[in-house]
């Protein structure tokens, strides 16, 4: 029994009570009646009577219907539970199905809980990554834009977008919704800036690339990682080539001689920089930032460039010297004695490449090139037996004239120098890779004394 019933059967046994004894020293009264109309009367006490059972029944009324109402309530929340508890299931299961690459299968999961709850926002996240993941972007973008209505200030839906968009090459749409980001956080949306770069970069509009990243620049300050960094180099260098492209030189130029001066390791401005120079006229100029590019990074493009440019102008005799000297300034001669090695070779000078690739073999630990020029510069001298035996190192190795080139960030290789990495997206990154041994004094050995234990009898 509800404690509110019993206070009202209480109330109700005291008013019987209160009644009763009333009645009788006031009988008269209580028996005179009381005319609510002509032919309706009550007496009085059968008023007082009928007013308080009144009152009590609004009150048990009241108390019922609310009764009603609670247990109502409780069978639609149930129900809610219930309801939620199997959507959460359909949930997992269709993240499930992703992990196991059931993408049909997932969408049947996140349709059923998209036809109970429409607005259930994880779903319309998830449902139109699947499709965007199979290709179907305008019911990727259908989904993902029904949650931006669902949760406006949710950024997730939006960042769905801006993938969506890319995909389906609408690159405008995809701008504008990375700019919509940037205006609603535009001290915290640094995620949004690096994307909006990378597609301007994509896109190849520079000067609106270096535009955020002067953005991205002051919000991370001198926290700026390795990655936004790059960027610094890499988006002024495009701009410099393009206006190149354009007959700008002195906007080149000036961009150039900045990047050389503040990042002389900066291989890919040096090179472009006498490249320019050379198209304006200015060939010693571009000779000698070509000569300290390779001083300052050993970079063989720089190399490839001097012997390529001197033989253009016919003046063999100064690519010779040139190299030569490089050869003589450098701690490590090893690539600037093997281009020295190929000059001699092209020139047809056969003694003295022959003498330059046979000191190389000491200082290379693997260089199919190697062998084969010293193969074919013994068959032009009519020495085939020889000849032979070099040709007899290359028969397991495959276009031995090629040399390999690698980038040092994410090891992708080239056939060819580049200034830039199509894989990674780095810069300055590609080298030659001619796998130099390295000396004793190089490895961190003192040669001292590995030479006394060596005379000893002993080995470390």
């Amino acid at each position: 029994m509800k404690l509110r019933t019993f206070f009202m059967l209480l109330a109700a046994s005291g008013l019987v009570f209160v009644l009763s004894l009333l009645y009788t020293p006031n009988r008269e009264t209580l028996n005179q009646r009381i005319f609510f109309s002509r032919d309706v009367s009550l007496p009085v006490w059968a008023t007082f009577l009928l007013v308080a059972l009144c009152s009590m029944a609004v009150v048990v009324v009241f108390g019922l219907l609310r009764d009603v109402k609670q247990l109502m309530d409780s069978v639609t929340q149930r129900r809610a539970i219930k309801a939620r508890k199997e959507i959460e299931q359909r949930y997992v299961l269709g993240i499930e199905a992703i992990l196991n690459g059931r993408e049909e299968r997932a969408l049947e999961h996140f349709n059923a809980i998209l036809q109970r709850d429409p607005s259930h926002f994880e779903s319309l996240i998830k449902a139109g990554d699947v499709y965007r993941a199979l290709g179907r972007f305008p019911q990727a973008i259908e989904l993902h834009r029904r949650a931006r209505q669902v949760r406006e200030n949710d950024l997730r839906a939006l960042f769905a977008l801006v993938e969506d968009y890319e995909l389906a090459e609408e690159t405008p749409l995809a701008r504008e919704t990375l700019t919509q980001i940037i205006e609603r956080k535009p001290k915290r949306a640094i995620t949004a800036y690096r994307k909006l770069r990378s597609l301007l970069v994509r896109e190849k509009e520079w000067e609106a690339a270096q535009e955020i990243q002067r953005k991205i620049e002051e919000l991370l300050g001198e926290g700026i990682r390795k990655e936004d960094r790059r960027y610094s180099l890499g988006i002024p260098y495009q701009l410099a080539c393009r206006y190149a492209a354009e007959e700008r030189n002195k906007d080149s130029l000036a961009i150039l001689r900045r990047q050389v001066k503040e990042h002389p390791e900066f291989v890919p401005a040096a090179w472009k920089l006498g490249k320019v120079l050379v198209a304006a006229g200015e060939s010693d100029e571009a000779i000698g930032i070509w000569r300290r590019g390779f001083e300052a990074t050993s970079a063989p493009v720089f190399l490839t460039t001097l012997e390529d440019h001197f033989l253009q102008l016919e003046e063999p005799e100064r690519a010779i010297e040139v190299f030569k000297q490089l050869v003589w300034k450098a701690k490590r001669d090893v690539i600037p004695r093997f281009f020295l090695g190929k000059l001699y070779y092209r020139l047809e000078m056969l003694d003295e490449a022959l003498d330059v690739f046979r000191s190389l073999r000491s200082k290379v630990s693997y260089a199919p090139t190697i062998p084969f020029y010293i193969a074919r510069i013994l068959e032009r001298r009519g020495d085939p037996m020889q000849a032979a035996r070099e040709y007899s190192l290359l028969l397991s190795q495959m276009d031995p004239l090629r040399l390999e080139f690698h980038c040092a960030t994410c090891s992708s290789r080239y056939s060819a120098w580049r200034d830039f990495c199509e894989t990674c997206g780095e810069w300055n990154s590609i080298q030659l890779d001619l796998k130099e041994q390295l000396t004793l004094e190089e490895m961190g050995i003192n040669p001292t004394l590995v030479y006394d234990n060596l005379e000893s009898g002993e080995i470390a």
